[in-house]
């Protein structure tokens, strides 16, 4: 079984009107909330959320989840890095990375998310 993309869809939308990213082990408990099916924090969002960036492209939306971070650091995992064509490769500058995430963040929270994905 994988996630749903529209009840993960519907879980980031949340985060964006809230206006912070979380963590994997949030996103596990908010979408158990959601659906009653749990999904382990790690291992288990890599692709569903490289999927549903994919998806959001086509539809001309930012990367919704770049608001997914590991809690150790706060940065979006590796997986995240070139998920999609709006998402570059992982800049191997610290530097350049915190900005060109806090870029994507920033047009995540300021994108008005419709209630449903087309």
């Amino acid at each position: 079984m994988t996630p749903d993309p529209d009840h993960l869809y519907a879980v980031l939308v949340k985060w964006a009107s809230d206006g912070k990213p979380q963590s994997y082990g949030v996103l596990s408990r908010d979408y158990e909330a959601r659906t009653g099916d749990w999904f382990e924090p790690h291992g288990s969002w890599d692709h569903p959320l490289g999927s549903l960036n994919q998806r959001l492209v086509k539809a001309g939306a930012p990367a919704l989840s770049a608001l997914v971070v590991l809690q150790d650091s706060g940065e979006p995992g590796m997986g995240f890095w070139g998920s999609a064509s709006n998402v570059p490769q992982r800049p191997a500058d610290e530097l350049t990375r915190s900005v060109e995430w806090a870029r994507i963040v920033k047009d995540v929270l300021a994108y008005d998310w419709p209630r449903h994905l087309r």
